[in-house]
């Protein structure tokens, strides 16, 4: 019961008995989160680790990506910021770029690091209920859990230090499969 977040009260009087409460949660948590699509899926990103959103338009998108060491970087306010395509650290089909060819950049924090997740597009703000993954999914460090949405679909919330250890923005080090230019 306290595995799932709940608790045992264990009352006694003597010669009266022993009275049992066991108090579970209807949900294990709500938290907001921003809602974001990628190859025509929602992922949901916590806002506890969301510092901005950055849209660059398509014909600005060639002078907005820099390089450095191969993996691409983008400017913002004179500090550069990783990039790392949640297509790419998915493994998801499909351009990296959104509709029209515009690039939609979530700003995140994981602990000290910032980096930059290009999405196909940002939705709206929600808050959602968290929902613990199934044993077989457990082990995968880019998805924190899931919820299910109003429309009944389900959308995985994102492990934001999970998938920066997983572009390896976390240590520094930059993995080009997941975060090379397109």
């Amino acid at each position: 019961v306290e595995r799932i977040g709940g608790t045992v009260d264990i009352q006694t009087k003597q010669g009266h008995g022993t009275t049992l409460k066991i108090k579970i949660p209807l949900t294990l948590a709500i938290i907001p989160a921003l809602l974001v699509t990628g190859a025509d899926d929602r992922y949901a990103i916590p806002q506890v680790n969301l510092l901005e959103l950055v849209r660059v338009e398509a014909d600005n998108v060639d002078k907005a990506v820099e390089s450095v060491h191969g993996a691409p970087v983008f400017r913002l306010r004179g500090n550069l910021l990783p990039l790392v395509y949640l297509r790419r650290v998915l493994g998801l089909p499909g351009d990296v770029r959104g509709r029209g060819g515009e690039l939609s950049i979530v700003v995140l924090q994981a602990d000290d690091r910032q980096f930059g997740l290009v999405v196909d597009s940002v939705s709206d703000t929600e808050e959602i209920v968290v929902k613990p993954l199934g044993k077989e999914l457990k082990g995968l460090s880019a998805f924190a859990g899931a919820t299910i949405m109003g429309d009944g679909n389900v959308a995985l919330i994102l492990d934001v230090p999970g998938l920066a250890q997983l572009a390896g923005v976390a240590a520094g080090e930059v993995n080009d499969r997941t975060v090379a230019a397109p």
